[in-house]
């Protein structure tokens, strides 16, 4: 490896950064637990908002 490629991988180990070819533990922790809905006491989502917009005006679901 490079002295500069060393120095970075050091420098972002130092601040709990995530380092190419190790597991991301934020991201790891961040899926861990499903997301809940604003407004729904079941945490049930709703239905996606309507679409708008020439792109799906013209193409239609």
């Amino acid at each position: 490896m490079t002295p500069l490629y060393d120095q970075l991988v050091r420098e972002w180990a130092a601040a709990d950064r995530t380092l190419p070819g190790l597991p991301d533990m934020e991201w790891s922790r961040l899926v861990l637990y499903p997301a809940q809905s604003v407004g729904d006491p079941d945490g049930r989502p709703g239905p996606p908002p309507q679409r708008r917009g020439w792109l799906h005006d013209r193409h239609p679901v």
